[in-house]
């Protein structure tokens, strides 16, 4: 078999598992399961294959696993896969008709380059817009939702607390995104070292890191709606997420040694950032469990007792 013909088999197993994850005559649970496995295999394959995948992705498959008996999935979450997958897309393409210009003369790309995108990005985004289109909602749905949040801030566990570090979360990855996404040459030029040679794989990859980005900041501004199980899932994935990052930049700046100094200050964003999701998600899980595992274990403290008096 052709050498590069070897090379497409993960992305047609990726592809393979986001059709799956959207076939018709696929059970509900069924098709969540294929879904969740196009993510983790993803993942996997940007955490082994740096050269030809992303990393941060791997929050989207926890996030799914988590919330998978939760009921319907959100259709801003569902969206903002939507648009990540459709803008990475784009800039492969782009991407494609610049090397292959004569304005990158002297780069290359596979000839099988077209075949991987449209497994990946192109099946990734095909399933998310049939999931944007089944994925409805009726009054009742609405009503529920809105009654559980309204009990939430009668029962005194509402806080704007988390309303606002949801929002510090999509704007600041939103301007992480942007940044990446505008700017690539000045990103990169600035936190590598000179010796570094940069060129359009160097761009597009930088692209497409903003373009995942985009994920979390679209969904973040929504997430304020979720149900306390979905936010605290959510708000893991994203702290999950955002470890990964940091631990990279660990292993780029002090083990591959590719990274300036001026990395440092990048280096240190990303760790308060951490510490920012990591303080969230323990608050936010406090919040909402913390005082029912206290009534629990307080009931289950006066059982015995009653059941003497009883005797």
């Amino acid at each position: 078999m052709d050498k590069d013909l070897l090379y497409m088999v993960p992305q047609a197993l990726i592809g393979a598992l986001f059709l799956l994850s959207v076939f018709p005559k696929i059970s509900e649970p069924l098709r969540l399961k294929f879904q969740i496995s196009a993510h983790v295999v993803l993942s996997l394959l940007f955490s082994f294959v740096a050269p030809h995948f992303l990393k941060p992705t791997v929050g989207a498959g926890y996030f799914l696993w988590k919330t998978q008996k939760l009921g319907k999935p959100e259709r801003s979450v569902i969206f903002s896969r939507l648009i990540s997958a459709f803008i990475c897309l784009i800039f492969r393409l782009f991407a494609y008709l610049h090397i292959g210009g004569k304005s990158a003369k002297g780069l290359e790309l596979s000839n099988q380059y077209l075949y991987c995108v449209a497994f990946t990005d192109g099946l990734w985004f095909f399933s998310e817009v049939i999931r944007m289109y089944r994925t409805t909602k009726t009054n009742q749905d609405e009503i529920e939702a809105m009654v559980k949040r309204t009990t939430l801030w009668v029962e005194g566990k509402g806080t704007f607390y988390i309303e606002n570090a949801f929002y510090l979360d999509a704007g600041l990855t939103l301007a992480y995104a942007i940044i990446h996404i505008s700017f690539p040459q000045h990103v990169l030029s600035l936190i590598l070292k000179p010796d570094n040679k940069l060129d359009s794989h160097h761009y597009l990859w930088c692209r497409l890191f903003g373009a995942l980005n985009l994920m979390p900041a679209i969904t973040s501004m929504s997430a304020r709606f979720y149900s306390p199980e979905m936010q605290t899932s959510y708000i893991a994935s994203r702290l999950l997420s955002q470890c990964t990052i940091f631990l990279l930049n660990i292993y780029g700046h002090w083990i591959l040694t590719v990274y300036s100094a001026n990395h440092i200050t990048a280096f240190m964003l990303s760790g308060f950032f951490t510490s920012f999701l990591f303080s969230a998600f323990h608050r936010i899980h406090k919040i909402y469990f913390a005082p029912e595992v206290e009534e629990e274990v307080y009931e289950e403290h006066l059982e015995p007792e009653s059941d003497k008096k009883t005797d």
